[in-house]
């Protein structure tokens, strides 16, 4: 069962504990419930905190003469707070022993204490779940067992006073999001400050062994009871907690009023396990490796997937999965473009949570559209941070504390989130055969998004091409030429392919959706002159490409300064933040040729090799034959993964270059992005989704070769022979795929009767009917 669990037996202490209490995070799509021990409060060692998906709440800081706007995922009352008393002594949570074990297969989490008092030891367990049903609710069973005969007082409290401090860098920021408004027998009622959105956190106790009294002071909701406790004898107590808010439901107060009346805490166990096993049936990778811990750290990933968004939550809430999912309060809980890495994993896996995540995007296209509008420009902007309403949430300028001087942030300025979003519409709908979202929409979304790229690209007659200027790429150390006065570069590599792509799926959407996209382009003014112009774009767009076929990131990328890694990693250790250290030395990464992550080649990871080289040679350049290999060597040298999303795209072209062990490599580092907590505490702010979702891609569709992108589903395994077997299912066009794999063979069954191409061999396979395949034993 060691596969299947996340086990702590240590007594963690600031950063370290709150990393681990954002892994031991439960969740359902609508809640996120972090890992926080009962007792414990808001300090340096730990954070308990209860997030509602789509609800945020704006403050206003005075900060150095300016009023500084925060859009903040609020942390919510929290009703997990338990005081307990020995003999009228409260016992405070300094345990001297501890264990936490999160099993995947059910969803529960099971934490155990011991503590010393004067009269002897005092055992504590906790077991909690949320429930995936009634997404709403949650609970926990609490067991007392004491050494010595003792008096003991419970209080089970909904803490109104909490605020939002899980990231230390934001604690001078205004910090309360709600104000407590009353209280209506075991419910408290809170409104969020600015946003207005009514909230209501129940709780009850069931299955006790003495009564509950119930009371209210200080924004505090108390249940209490007292009773004596022999030695040796155990207590006790299961509560149901729920939680609704006017965001998502008319009537909150009924919501909780019913689920707190019908549900038993065993209930909510039930659910979760019924759940997690449909979810480990249907979606589970089996490997068999002798890479330590990867089975685990696999499911702990496909776990935090399915806690993130699933169906029969999201279906039902206008949000999407923020950066951190609902794990930590890092990036404010924004919406950015991580969807990119999540919506491939949910269309294959979990189809209905992908087309709940693109809802919020299509919902938004009027704030997308008032977003370009305001920068003067036309079509559909979508910001690069996104919370409630869908206005950017990046901030305009921030504060450099060396000398409280404030400088432009010019992180808004990676317009490729619009181009993110487009891919993923386009994935959705290809993977799924779905086109439910393009008749709600989806269509005029995308039409809009084109219509930006449109409007940005601008023709230079010297050279007869379109170029695109004033962004930034996924690579966040570059916001500008050095010296520049003004944020963004020019031709970007990334951006401009993208935006070539999508032009050519604008074409394609002209072609396949006839009368309708007429109708849509009539009501909102998109020409056959702006069709024109976008296939002229799609063939004539600018990249600087050197002579031996090397893409430079942007326009004069070549021309910046080489960088001396091996000379800052002599001197600082730990690079991966080399922007910060060159700031500290007076530079700028602006100057030099060295990326936070990857640029240029995450196009690989979107679109596959074949589609991206045939995207360049489309614009009228031509690549040598190891021009991958080249791309690859050189970014490689100068990218330290300041993004955990990073290693992941470099991972899947080394498979592709045939360098299985640098691929492995990253795989595993990726894998363990935040077990290990690889960037140095900030998984103490919540988990990272994206990379998460990059690594289960990075199995089934790269090492397991199962490209989904395709007419045909194709199949190219590149299983390694350190993978004995891997196994897993996928849905790809209404058809539901089980595939195992080993470095010599493969066998496939589907359900429905399908057409696939295997290698270079085109099959018919028939449903139900076991197809199997040697292959040649491959090694690294």
């Amino acid at each position: 069962m060691s596969n299947w669990k996340l086990l702590y037996n240590d007594i963690p202490k600031g950063l370290k504990s709150y990393d681990q209490e954002s892994l031991l995070t439960l969740g359902n799509g609508y809640i996120g419930w972090r890992g926080a021990p009962l007792l414990s409060r808001y300090d340096e060692n730990h954070y308990p905190g209860l997030y509602a998906a789509g609800l945020f709440n704006q403050t206003i800081t005075p900060i150095a003469g300016r009023q500084v706007v925060n859009e903040d995922m609020v942390n919510l009352p929290n009703p997990q707070l338990v005081k307990i008393f020995v003999d009228g002594e409260p016992i405070a949570f300094d345990p001297v022993e501890r264990s936490a074990e999160l099993n995947f297969k059910n969803g529960r989490l099971i934490e155990k204490y011991r503590f010393n008092s004067k009269k002897g030891s005092l055992s504590l367990e906790t077991i909690k779940a949320v429930d995936p049903i009634h997404f709403h609710s949650f609970g926990y069973r609490l067991k007392l067992k004491s050494g010595f005969d003792a008096k003991i007082d419970i209080e089970a409290i909904i803490d109104g006073t909490v605020q939002n401090k899980n990231v230390k860098r934001y604690r001078d920021f205004q910090s309360r999001e709600f104000t407590i408004i009353g209280r209506q027998e075991n419910i408290l009622m809170a409104k969020t400050i600015a946003s207005k959105i009514e909230i209501r956190v129940g709780a009850i106790d069931k299955s006790g062994q003495s009564k509950f009294s119930e009371s209210f002071s200080e924004n505090k909701l108390f249940s209490k009871t007292a009773f004596d406790l022999k030695a040796g004898q155990e207590y006790s107590f299961d509560r149901v907690i729920s939680v609704a808010t006017s965001y998502e439901c008319p009537d909150p107060e009924k919501i909780v009023e019913d689920d707190l009346s019908a549900l038993s805490f065993q209930k909510i166990l039930d659910n979760s396990e019924n759940y997690w096993d449909q979810v480990w049936q249907n979606n589970d990778i089996k490997l068999d490796t002798q890479i330590p811990d990867l089975q685990k750290m696999i499911r702990m990933n496909i776990f935090h997937l399915n806690q993130a968004a699933q169906p029969q939550a999201n279906k039902n809430l206008d949000a999407s999965v923020g950066s951190r999912a609902l794990t930590g309060e890092g990036y404010r809980g924004h919406i950015f473009w991580d969807e990119i890495f999540l919506i491939p994993y949910y269309s294959a896996n979990r189809p209905e949570t992908a087309k709940a995540i693109l809802k919020y995007r299509i919902k938004r296209l009027k704030a997308a559209k008032e977003n370009a509008a305001q920068e003067k420009e036309r079509g559909a902007m979508y910001p690069w941070q996104s919370a409630m309403y869908g206005d950017e949430q990046a901030q305009l300028i921030h504060l450099n504390p060396v000398d409280n001087s404030w400088d432009p942030d010019n992180s808004r300025l990676q317009r490729h989130v619009s181009l993110a979003i487009f891919y993923d519409l386009w994935f959705y709908t290809h993977v799924t055969k779905d086109f439910s979202l393009l008749d709600q929409g989806g269509l005029e979304m995308l039409i809009e998004i084109s219509r930006f790229w449109l409007n940005k690209a601008e023709y230079d007659p010297k050279d007869q091409r379109y170029h695109i200027a004033g962004v930034m790429g996924p690579d966040e150390f570059h916001e500008a030429y050095p010296k520049a006065d003004r944020g963004g570069l020019k031709d970007n590599a990334y951006t401009n392919l993208m935006a070539a792509w999508i032009f050519s799926k604008i074409i394609e959407l002209k072609n396949s959706y006839g009368k309708i996209f007429d109708q849509i382009a009539k009501k909102i003014d998109f020409t056959v002159e702006d069709l024109d112009k976008i296939d002229k774009i799609s063939k004539n767009i600018a990249l600087d490409i050197s002579d031996d076929s090397v893409i430079a990131q942007f326009d004069k990328y070549f021309d910046l300064k080489e960088l001396d890694f091996q000379q800052y990693i002599k001197k600082y250790g730990d690079i991966h933040r080399i922007d910060r250290l060159l700031k500290a030395e007076n530079k700028s990464p602006d100057q030099y040729q060295v990326a936070k992550q990857a640029d240029t080649l995450m196009l690989i990871y979107n679109l596959g090799v074949t589609e991206t080289q045939k995207l360049i040679e489309q614009l009228g350049y031509h690549l040598a034959k190891d021009w991958l290999k080249k791309n690859y060597d050189y970014y490689l040298k100068r990218t330290v993964h300041g993004s955990t999303t990073s290693r992941p795209v470099f991972a899947e072209i080394a498979l592709k270059i045939g360098n299985k062990k640098s691929a492995i490599d990253n795989l595993v580092t990726a894998i363990k992005s935040d077990y290990d907590d690889i960037q140095g505490g900030t998984t103490a702010e919540g988990i990272h989704i994206g990379v998460m979702g990059e690594t289960i891609k990075l199995l089934q569709n790269e090492f397991a070769g199962i490209d989904l992108r395709n007419d045909v589903l194709k199949i190219d395994p590149k299983i390694p022979t350190i993978f004995r077997s891997m196994a897993f299912g996928l849905k790809y066009q209404g058809a539901a795929l089980k595939f195992i794999f080993t470095p010599e063979s493969t066998d496939i069954v589907s359900d429905k009767n399908i057409k696939i191409k295997f290698k270079d061999t085109y099959l018919d396979l028939k449903a139900d009917k076991r197809w199997h395949s040697s292959l040649i034993k491959q090694k690294i």
